[in-house]
């Protein structure tokens, strides 16, 4: 199921394990009080009563921001191309090999080499197939022929991408940032490949134009678009693509078009939830972690994003309830909440009510539990991070250290890029730093080591911007 294997599943189980016994067997003091890591964090498998619980406060306060605002829903469904799905379901519903998955049905080789190649270019093959027929653009498109780049991970980076063309586009950018609203969910075909459910909220005269771009991008059946609202030109038509291939009734401006609406919805926060509670329905029902919650957790996906329609969570959750989303939303616009935030970190430090401090951040010290505290907990076992949330204060810790460090204390935004380099261009990248430069950048060095630390490629022990500097005075 998914497309996990067994090994896949023991690894997630020891993940699992690894985090829980962390979390069980590490406490701060509150109060004089020994409080359990594990009660301030919130994931699917740790407090998913919780998780599920703000999910749904997200999710609702959205609609009735967008019916306050008199917001029409459009939902998208968006599937990647062949190349992403390893197999593909015929109408029998019979599951089959797909010969086009990672592009194996272009057999290819290299002039010099005479091995298979492992990528192509997409306009000059194009041309050599179509001769006469393809004009020369003067763009050049590598087309990957590796299987390691169209696992579940590389595809969900591919739908996000396919969803930011679509927001990039002027029927997206031309509306009101105050009247663009999505909510986005990522789920698995029974493949294991990812497909991405969106539920947008936009204003009704806008509904034509949205729907003709994004087919403009993606035509049927990679984009499936329903809504709450048709607009008047749109004409109700027997024949329109379903996701399988076949056929069912849909709204289309004319019978040759490409530009239609699947269906009208009736409810939109049923039909949107419907898609939610899927991805859910091993935590909803208490079965425990399930081979769904299993393939997020091994491949590294987000469930859900929103847009950035309310006010942040990182303000939301330190205030544990005393306002909702929307309360705490107006009042941030209305100026009666104000939000001071650490200048290196960009996270909130103080939050006040009027004038009024409601919150300000907490230092907090991580302690293990000793031997004869712990009751029914394995052994320490040693993990190279862990992430948790305080107060709505994210911290995580290093190994063989005993300190709660801040979100980015070590990783500033610089290291975006690093984050996406593997173990060979970190390691060129540090190998190029010239010590004998007056004008070395000694933080991105350090960013660069910790990273590769970060990433598992060294055991060395983490390093702070003071470490080398003192090293540099020495030499």
């Amino acid at each position: 199921m998914f497309g996990l294997t067994k090994e896949d599943k023991t690894n997630v189980l020891k993940k699992i394990e690894k985090q829980k016994d962390f979390l069980y067997s590490h406490y701060i003091e509150v109060s004089g009080e020994k409080v359990q890591l594990a009660s301030f964090f919130k994931n699917t498998f740790i407090n998913a009563d919780r998780y599920i619980a703000e999910l749904q406060h997200r999710v609702w306060s959205l609609v009735e921001y967008a019916q306050n605002r008199d917001l029409v829903n459009v939902f998208l469904t968006l599937t990647l191309p062949s190349e992403y799905h390893p197999t593909r379901t015929l109408r029998n519903e019979k599951i089959v090999k797909n010969p086009k998955y990672a592009h194996q049905d272009k057999i290819l080789y290299d002039i010099e080499t005479k091995e298979r190649a492992l990528t192509y270019n997409e306009m000059i093959f194009k041309y050599y197939k179509t001769l006469k027929q393809t004009k020369w653009t003067g763009k050049i498109n590598e087309i990957s022929l590796n299987p390691k780049d169209y696992t579940p991970a590389k595809g969900s980076k591919k739908l996000t991408e396919m969803f930011e063309r679509i927001r990039k586009d002027r029927s997206w950018q031309d509306l009101d940032k105050d009247d663009r609203i999505y909510f986005r969910v990522t789920e698995p075909h029974k493949s294991g490949t990812p497909h991405l459910h969106i539920s947008l909220w936009i204003p009704k005269e806008s509904v034509a134009r949205f729907v003709q771009s994004v087919h403009r991008f993606f035509p049927a059946p990679q984009a499936d678009i329903a809504s709450t609202y048709i607009p008047g030109q749109y004409q109700l038509f027997d024949k329109v693509y379903k996701r399988d291939g076949s056929w069912m009734q849909g709204y289309k401006l004319n019978e040759e078009d490409d530009h239609y609406i699947k269906l009208q919805i009736d409810n939109s926060i049923s039909y949107l939830m419907k898609y939610i509670y899927k991805t859910l329905d091993d935590l909803r029902d208490g079965k425990g972690i399930t081979e769904i919650t299993m393939w997020y957790i091994h491949h590294g996906i987000c469930r859900f994003y929103t847009s950035r329609t309310l006010i942040s969570l990182n303000v939301y959750r330190p205030l544990g309830g005393r306002f909702n989303l929307l309360e705490l939303t107006q009042h941030y616009q209305d100026d009666t909440i104000t939000v001071y935030l650490d200048p290196e970190t960009k996270q909130p430090k103080i939050i006040q009510y009027d004038d009024c401090i409601i919150w300000n951040k907490k230092d907090f010290e991580l302690k293990q539990y000793d031997k004869h505290d712990k009751k029914d907990h394995k052994s320490q076992i040693k993990i190279r991070t862990i992430d948790v949330e305080i107060d709505g204060e994210e911290f995580y810790m290093f190994r063989g250290d005993n300190k709660l460090h801040q979100r980015d204390e070590y990783i500033p935004d610089f290291t975006t890029m690093l984050s996406r380099m593997d173990q060979r261009q970190i390691a060129y990248y540090c190998d190029s730093f010239d010590f004998d430069n007056p004008n070395l950048n000694i933080t991105h060095f350090v960013q660069a080591k910790n990273m590769m630390i970060l990433k598992g490629y060294s055991q060395d022990e983490l390093s702070t911007l003071e470490d080398y500097q003192y090293a540099m005075e020495v030499i």
